[in-house]
């Protein structure tokens, strides 16, 4: 029985680390939210059908009608209400059908060594496993003995530290930490994995996929900012800064890549495993956000950097 029991377990961890998505069914208790997207359809008037996006507050734009407010409904609500409007606008009463697509006022943010990062919406935040499983698994080497969860609660952002491969070992995820609307899943890439901290870049700032990522012989600094999803919008391109490790200590690199689309470079800036890329926001003058960036590096690789990076850096940025 013990071997039965132990084969689960091992057959639900495979399948966390494969990404097999779970099958979800809306609920007739959902409530609308901001950035819900929804399919309406009216019966016998097709021309009418359409996908909408519930705006920041709480609208959906619907013709004939206009703007209809719809958070706070749910789905059976809405499409009552829509029809008794669009009864002044046909001859006759017709049914309306309101269906929510996706549900992203309920929103998660799975980063780092996933298979899909991204954003995911839920129609009830399910646990941090299925999320994990709905972004596409855990990639080969992927730490789950550390996933870091961040929470935004008021002005202040909290992060702790989720053992997600102990509790599939054990076959025991209830005890797992809930998840709230707007939290974001760091899982970390090459602590205890294929990927080492000599292979791998950090990269941090201004990009849409902070983390670490494996570099190569010959992989310069554009290469690796693709890897990590480009820049943000408020990511500067002639505020580009490159820490590496050399005999003589830690050094900081300045590459204006946009001058490089400017003018072009004779000699690419090349990244090596153990480096950080660090990309400021535009107009930024201060280092706060630098900062932030390196502690969650630092969450995701104790062993790729330490508090000396950190010092060096801001005694070569600041007078």
């Amino acid at each position: 029985m013990r071997g039965w029991a132990g084969w689960l377990r091992g057959v639900s961890l495979a399948l966390l680390v494969l990404g097999v998505p779970g099958v979800c069914r809306a609920a007739d208790d959902y409530v609308i939210g901001s950035e819900d997207v929804l399919q309406v359809s009216v019966w016998m008037h097709p021309e009418l059908d359409k996908s909408v996006t519930v705006s920041a507050e709480g609208n959906i734009t619907f013709a004939p009608i206009g703007d209809f407010k719809v958070a706070g409904l749910t789905a059976a609500q809405l499409a009552d209400r829509l029809s008794d409007r669009l009864s002044t606008y046909l001859r006759a009463t017709t049914t309306v059908t309101v269906n929510v697509t996706q549900f992203m006022s309920r929103s998660i943010y799975v980063q780092g060594a996933v298979a899909k990062p991204g954003r995911y919406g839920f129609e009830r935040i399910p646990n941090i496993v299925d999320v994990i499983s709905q972004a596409g698994g855990a990639t080969p080497g992927a730490d789950l003995s550390a996933v870091q969860v961040t929470r935004v609660e008021g002005d202040r952002r909290r992060t702790f530290t989720v053992d997600v491969a102990s509790a599939m070992r054990e076959g025991v995820t209830s005890n797992l930490a809930a998840l709230k609307p707007g939290d974001t899943i760091v899982v970390p890439a090459g602590l205890g994995g294929t990927l080492a901290p000599s292979d791998a870049a950090g990269v941090l700032g201004e990009v849409n996929k902070p983390g670490l990522y494996p570099v190569g012989p010959g992989q310069d600094v554009w290469t690796v900012l693709a890897a990590a999803g480009g820049l943000t919008q408020r990511g500067d391109l002639a505020e580009v800064r490159v820490l590496t490790r050399q005999a003589s200590g830690q050094t900081v690199f300045e590459v204006n890549l946009k001058d490089q689309l400017k003018h072009g470079a004779k000699v690419p800036f090349l990244v090596h495993g153990g480096d950080v890329v660090y990309v400021a926001a535009t107009g930024s003058s201060n280092f706060g956000r630098a900062w932030t960036g390196f502690t969650e590096v630092l969450a995701i690789s104790r062993d790729l950097l330490n508090i000396v990076v950190i010092a060096d850096y801001l005694k070569h940025r600041n007078p």
